[in-house]
């Protein structure tokens, strides 16, 4: 058998793999624990309050776990708290909002779907928020004064779409600037 990875040495010898099993019970306890409460040592990704909800909730919908009634009405009421009164999500509560914490909170409550999590997204002041954040150069900052690239064409895109809002204004431009991101070897810089 030839290794798995790499070129010697290092490499897995598949002879001695043997079946994965997912041990799903076990992961969706952990997720659920997580949705519940997430120990000291996530404090660092205070400012990726969305993304964790996000995440957590997608790997339920994958396995298909919803989290209870009780957890799915809290995880949309947390996610309220995080929008922006200006439109947009940010990182957490009271923070600034940016088109990743955005896409994270809106596809986290489309994830949800329920009525209550739908009803979260201010759809006016969301299309707002990301006109406000798009570029002449046909491209979307990040947030206000913040860089400009190809994640945040997606971040904007992809938000606006889930949340019904994604209008000929805001695609404007967007081909041609994420063609102009593409480098000489064919990826997207």
């Amino acid at each position: 058998n030839r290794p798995l990875l790499g070129g010697g040495g290092g490499g897995v010898d598949t002879s001695e793999c043997q079946e994965l099993t997912l041990l799903r019970a076990k992961h969706v306890r952990f997720l659920n624990e997580g949705l519940e409460s997430l120990g000291g040592g996530y404090s660092c990704l205070d400012a990726s309050r969305p993304w964790l909800c996000y995440w957590i909730l997608h790997s339920m919908a994958l396995l298909d776990a919803p989290p209870t009634k009780e957890l799915a009405s809290r995880s949309a009421r947390f996610l309220s708290k995080c929008q922006s009164p200006g439109g947009g999500f940010c990182g957490g509560p009271g923070q600034l909002p940016h088109l990743a914490p955005t896409y994270a909170a809106v596809n986290a409550l489309a994830t949800l779907g329920t009525r209550e999590a739908l009803d979260v997204i201010d759809r006016k002041s969301l299309h707002s928020f990301l006109l406000s954040c798009k570029d002449p150069c046909g491209g979307f900052r990040m947030h206000h004064g913040g860089e400009i690239d190809v994640r945040g064409s997606y971040c904007a895109l992809n938000a606006a779409f889930v949340a019904g809002v994604l209008t000929d204004e805001l695609k404007e431009g967007c081909a041609a600037y994420i063609a102009s991101c593409q480098t000489y070897e064919g990826g997207m810089g």
